[in-house]
């Protein structure tokens, strides 16, 4: 049974509340009231109301900053099939999301693989043996521009410029100051070499994927039943105190480790028609296109990939008039993307928390 205010029309404070969480989704009611121009007791009420409406807010690791590989799959299967089969993916603990697209035949599924054995026993064992799967293709994620975490709540200018800035949290003001392999590559390119050699590939040389231990593992099995979980909670789940609970946390979102994401169905808020784009782009001109289409109000999902799609996206659209009209205008309007291919979403089955049996966030 829907929960009655799940059917109330969103405002334009529900959005701002929307857009203020996909920035900071822990951040308190009362750092949020006085920006937001409401009461601290108006904030927690909408914020109950938005959950009623289907807000999820967990907290997830990050695949690329703990050195796991992500895989987007793209499974084909029986009709009959497709369904169970997408239950089966989400109940994976190495899945992050799953969806039923084109007629009910196909499944789009983003895994995180931790070694070469790991690749093996995905790619080449478990899913080649699944019954009623008659194709698959593997498409490895080589660069996220836009998607991880998820942004595009942000992109549709709730919040003024200086209430987005105000309600950043600390650590991603941080980030643009300090000395990290994300701000090293900000920086300008040295000088290009001699037209005869190639541009040298230039990556951090310090770069190391970061190493949890129990207790940063158990921490984030806990925020990814609950993103907002308080400290006592937190403490309660690890047998760290509040403060060391405290501490550990910053840690792991200052070093990128845990993210804590925002969910809230795009219906909800009037986009009712979503897909993903299998964009073929001229390969000199992957991070141009890449960098543009991140910055495009549609994209919820931009990045560049291994296969003959070398580029992906998910767009969330009002209808498919307005797809359409994206398409047309802006995938188009761009002379480097030179084939693309469009898939309807019809259903997902998961998104963002990790999806197990007694998960209260399951999609």
């Amino acid at each position: 049974m829907t929960d009655s205010s799940a059917q109330v029309p969103l405002d334009q404070l529900d959005r701002q509340l929307l857009h203020a969480l996909q920035l900071d989704g822990r951040a308190q009611f009362r750092h949020l009231a006085p920006v937001l121009g409401v009461s601290e007791h108006t904030v927690a009420r909408r914020y109950r109301r938005l959950r009623a409406a289907g807000l999820h807010i967990v907290g997830e690791p990050d695949a690329e900053r703990l050195g796991r590989t992500r895989w987007l799959l793209r499974l084909r299967c029986a009709p009959d099939a497709a369904p169970r089969i997408a239950e089966a993916l989400a109940l994976r603990p190495d899945t992050s999301y799953v969806s039923l697209a084109s007629g009910g035949t196909e499944l789009h599924c983003i895994i995180h693989t931790g070694s070469a054995e790991e690749d093996e026993e995905v790619l080449l064992g478990a899913l080649p043996r699944t019954p009623r799967i008659t194709s698959f293709d593997a498409h490895c994620f080589l660069r996220t521009f836009c998607g991880n975490p998820p942004r595009w709540y942000t992109k549709l200018g709730a919040l003024t410029p200086a209430q987005h800035t105000e309600l950043l949290p600390e650590s991603a003001t941080k980030s643009a100051t300090e000395d990290t392999p994300e701000s090293r590559n900000r920086t300008a390119p040295p000088p290009a070499p001699a037209p005869t050699s190639p541009p040298p590939i230039c990556l951090a040389p310090d770069w190391h994927p970061l190493e949890l231990d129990d207790t940063d593992r158990t921490l984030i099995g806990a925020l990814a039943k609950d993103g907002r979980a308080g400290l006592p909670e937190l403490a309660a789940e690890t047998g760290l105190s509040s403060s060391s609970a405290r501490r550990r946390l910053e840690r792991l979102r200052e070093t990128g480790a845990v993210r804590i994401n925002v969910d809230f169905p795009p219906a909800r808020l009037g986009y009712r028609k979503r897909a993903m784009l299998w964009l073929q782009v001229a390969p000199g001109a992957l991070q141009t296109v890449g960098e543009v289409l991140s910055t495009h109000p549609q994209t919820d999902l931009v990045a560049a990939t291994s296969g003959p799609s070398n580029l992906v996206a998910t767009v969330i659209c009002h209808n498919p008039t307005e797809l359409y009209l994206y398409l047309n205008q802006h995938i188009g309007a761009l002379p480097d993307i030179q084939a693309v291919e469009t898939t309807p979403f019809i259903r997902e089955v998961k998104r963002l928390a990790p999806r197990a049996p007694g998960n209260r966030h399951s999609a």
